[in-house]
């Protein structure tokens, strides 16, 4: 986990340093997509989000959503502690109407979504397979089966002002700038070696509780594999409710 940076630091530096419309301007590369609006992918778990995202996101929350901070961070801390062991948690930002409620901010990887096609989309493994056995011979925690066999299916219902799918290679380029933004938060290499790229209930706890959220992380998921409880989680929640943004 990258450790914790001072947030109002880091948004003033993004200030200071237009990264907030470098980022408009590289996600300004991708034609605008429309879907039918199933919420599947939005289902299947919450996105990855560079920190410059995560960044434009928190603002945008803080900016526009008073009236839903703590529903996000509870939300959100659920979501970063039980992601592994509940299937049934979905992306934060999911609203009662199937929605994005930050749509207009959201990362690239949602922009993105759609514009590769099947054959692209499908090459390599993005089960849980490999981590579940990780989490079953380090902790003893079980995986369950829906969660190691789920897997994101390509989406043929996004339709795209272009017209066409996108080459790979291409969203890897336009990854890969958005990527060099994080460079002014953290040192290159951490950035290119460990990645920056993280699912936002990630950034957002680094942020609320700190660097010892990984920590407690086994301990809840243990919690609520074995029991079905969520008493540790709580006392988190309860903390995360409490932030003020």
């Amino acid at each position: 986990m990258l450790q914790p940076v001072e947030l109002y630091s880091a948004l003033g530096l993004a200030d200071r340093n237009n990264l907030f419309n470098q980022l408009q301007s590289i996600y300004n590369n991708l034609p605008e997509t429309t879907c039918e609006g199933c919420a599947t992918c939005c289902k299947w778990g919450s996105p990855p989000a560079f920190f410059i995202e995560y960044l434009n996101m928190y603002k945008y929350l803080r900016d526009n959503m008073k009236d839903k901070y703590k529903e996000i961070l509870e939300k959100s801390t659920e979501y970063f502690y039980l992601e592994l062991v509940d299937a049934s948690q979905a992306c934060p930002f999911l609203n009662e109407e199937n929605k994005c409620s930050v749509y207009s901010v959201r990362p690239f990887t949602c922009r993105s979504f759609g514009l590769l096609s099947q054959q692209d989309f499908e090459i390599g493994d993005r089960s849980l397979r490999s981590l579940a056995e990780k989490y079953w011979e380090e902790y003893n925690i079980k995986i369950s089966d829906e969660l190691v066999n789920s897997e994101l299916a390509w989406c043929g219902k996004v339709a795209s002002s272009q017209g066409a799918h996108i080459e790979k290679s291409i969203l890897a380029g336009l990854a890969a700038q958005i990527s060099t933004i994080d460079y002014k938060f953290f040192p290159q290499d951490l950035v290119d070696q460990e990645g920056t790229l993280l699912p936002y209930p990630t950034h957002m706890m680094n942020t609320v509780l700190g660097a010892g959220a990984r920590a407690r992380k086994i301990k809840v998921m243990k919690e609520f594999s074995d029991q079905g409880t969520k008493e540790l989680l709580n006392t988190f929640i309860e903390k995360a409710r409490s932030y003020q943004f």
